[in-house]
């Protein structure tokens, strides 16, 4: 992970697989040209790996390769431990410093708020990996039965009223929500004027709940109909500081919607490391650019 600090303040992080160490000098130039992206005056990187060796080389590359910038902390994380690569043994023993997060009071604060850490980047991949194969049927069925329903209703603006109806009974109990619900969204949301509504109802202080709500789509979504929840998905988790997440929305929507315009828009999201703060003008695009009639809907 790469922090960029500008003025004495966190302005953007942004969260890198890690690559093998030949690519050492390509990450860097990345990690350069972002910092100019973001005016940054300083940067701290992070390596988060269970394989000390290859982490420790890349970060002693990168180290080297960005000397013009004011690297205010270099840091190895693993095995529940983290060392830093910029300060002596006074201040940095050999066995690293431990760290439990599960003690942690923002860990606390995060399951209190439904917002567990995942153990691994697999376990978050497979949070944004749809039903099991083997429900995939009954799902698809399922959907059927609810666009039949859907078609009995008049035009446009009475789905685009469900739609508003149900995010405000999903948003005010999200522990209520049921699978048919989550069809229903999902489905709804697949047309593009339904699906930029739901988009503009995001907000910085909504997003963590937003998260909740379409991650319980995707899993109920089968992959041919996964494109617009993913987006929605991709879209709170950015919105909300949750890079990782983006990135395995972006990962799957290149399997599952490689055409997808609004998918491609979070792949530049990622890709550019743009912060959350540009929703802000972003989000009064999108409302702005809704059908008038939808704009008292966008909430």
């Amino acid at each position: 992970m790469a922090v960029f600090i500008k003025s004495g303040r966190v302005e953007v992080a942004a969260r890198l697989d890690l690559p093998p160490e030949s690519a050492g000098d390509e990450l860097a130039e990345m990690i350069d040209r972002l910092a100019q992206q973001h005016g940054a005056d300083a940067l701290a990187l992070v390596a988060y790996s269970a394989s000390s060796l290859p982490a420790h080389r890349l970060l002693t590359r990168l180290m080297d390769r960005l000397v013009e910038h004011d690297l205010t902390d270099v840091l190895y994380v693993g095995h529940d431990r983290w060392w830093s690569l910029t300060c002596g043994e006074e201040c940095c023993p050999l066995s690293g410093t431990p760290f439990d997060l599960t003690s942690h009071p923002v860990s606390a604060a995060a399951v209190l708020s439904g917002l567990g850490a995942r153990a691994s980047r697999e376990e978050l991949e497979a949070s944004v990996s749809g039903p099991p194969s083997a429900e995939v049927p009954r799902l698809q069925s399922l959907a059927e039965t609810l666009v039949g329903e859907l078609e009995g209703l008049d035009g446009q603006g009475e789905p685009l009223r469900l739609l508003a109806s149900m995010l405000d009974a999903a948003m005010a109990d999200l522990g209520a929500v049921d699978e048919k619900t989550y069809l229903l969204l999902g489905l709804l949301v697949s047309d593009i004027d339904a699906r930029d509504l739901a988009w503009a109802r995001i907000s910085v202080a909504t997003a963590d709940d937003h998260v909740r709500l379409w991650g319980g789509v995707v899993s109920q979504m089968p992959p041919m109909l996964a494109a617009a929840p993913l987006c929605l998905l991709g879209m709170a988790a950015w919105i909300g500081g949750a890079g990782a997440l983006l990135n395995c929305c972006c990962e799957r929507l290149a399997v599952v919607a490689p055409d997808y315009s609004m998918g491609r828009l979070l792949a530049e999201i990622s890709v550019r490391a743009l912060p959350p703060s540009l929703w802000e003008q972003l989000g009064g695009e999108i409302q702005a650019g809704l059908p008038e009639e939808l704009a008292p809907l966008a909430g």
